[in-house]
């Protein structure tokens, strides 16, 4: 499995002619589609705390109530016609983003499987979602074009790929622990003979304190830099300690675990360990802060082990695609494939299964 290109599309332009600037992000994903339901008073019923969100939409298609199932459905269909579109003009190579240059815009075109994971790919929903996509590129002259719904949807797709990114450092018989960092929690997997035999997490330290990190553009105080930096120790305690939990977990299963540590991290990886974009809620965690991810958590287990660990660092859209193109999806012998994360966000990777 070759990986051509990261799937950070989400702000790519001009999917609807009658909005051209909202990007695909805008158009299909989870915040998409509450956005969508929020049109109609039927989903104000099944509204979260924050308000109405894709979750409202697949509670209303799942109840016994037939107006909110249908308007559901309707409210789908939409998406599934943003997701298409996009697909679509992708792989024409007629999607435009700025700064690509041929390669990105080619590595697109001409892709024959889509997965479609994320939050909104879940169960019935998801699979209405496909089917719908499938349908509407069909009728767009595309059916060569597959959607499939992922079979990992969840976070245990970025443990189980970046565990695959460094299956040949580890080997095929040894047992792997992947890391996957997500916005409101942090999970940790133990991989072995191909599937995950061991799985937890813990909720992301400070998660309310984080929110006076989410504007990016401002400065930020000596004493809010500070407060940063105790969050930043916090959140590698928390990694180092399930590290801990799952090589623990593996002696008593009487396997051998690698020292080799795969990680899912929202951004782009350097080619030295550090992370380059990180998001917000991972705050002070970029190269540019002068912190370099893999070497301080490195650093960390040695500390608390007195054993040498590796850190190898993967974007998280690249590790779901590669869980889910390797686990779940049959490619034929060869055959190229995108992986899109419809969450609260969009991302993913494109790839060749030889």
């Amino acid at each position: 499995m070759k990986i051509l290109g990261d799937g950070q599309i989400w702000d790519v332009r001009g999917i609807d002619p009658d909005a051209p600037l909202k990007t695909f992000e805008d158009l299909f994903s989870g915040r998409a589609l509450g956005e969508i339901a929020a049109r109609k008073k039927v989903f104000y019923r099944f509204r979260e705390k924050c308000g109405v969100t894709g979750l409202s939409v697949t509670k209303a298609l799942l109840s016994n109530d037939p107006t909110a199932k249908k308007e559901a459905r309707i409210a789908i269909e939409e998406l599934a016609k943003n997701g298409a579109r996009g697909i679509g003009l992708l792989s024409r190579g007629q999607a435009q983003k700025d700064g690509w240059g041929a390669a990105q815009k080619n590595y697109w075109k001409d892709i024959e499987a889509v997965i479609i994971g994320g939050g909104v790919s879940e169960e019935k929903t998801g699979r209405l979602l496909v089917s719908l996509i499938n349908k509407y590129l069909a009728h767009d002259g595309l059916s060569r074009i597959k959607v499939y719904q992922a079979r990992y949807p969840g976070k245990e797709s970025g443990v189980l790929g970046a565990v695959i990114n460094i299956i040949d450092i580890i080997g095929k018989k040894a047992a792997g622990i992947g890391i996957d960092l997500g916005r409101d929690e942090i999970g940790v997997g133990l991989v072995a003979n191909n599937r995950r035999i061991f799985h937890s997490a813990v909720k992301t330290p400070f998660k309310r304190r984080l929110k006076k990190f989410l504007d990016r553009r401002r400065d930020y105080t000596p004493a809010e830099r500070k407060e940063g930096r105790h969050i930043r120790q916090a959140i590698l305690n928390s990694i180092a300690e399930l590290v801990i939990k799952a090589e623990t977990r593996s002696s008593r299963l009487g396997l051998a675990c690698s020292e080799s540590i795969a990680v899912a991290v929202p951004g782009a990886p350097g080619k030295n360990g550090a992370i380059l974009n990180s998001t917000d809620y991972l705050p002070f965690f970029r190269q540019k802060d002068g912190f370099n991810f893999s070497r301080s958590l490195e650093a960390l287990l040695l500390k608390k082990t007195l054993h040498k660990h590796r850190v190898y660092i993967i974007n998280d859209g690249i590790a779901a695609g590669l869980a889910n193109a390797y686990f779940g999806f049959s490619g034929g012998p060869r055959k190229k494939f995108s992986f899109l994360g419809v969450g609260s966000g969009l991302g993913g990777c494109v790839g060749i299964i030889n």
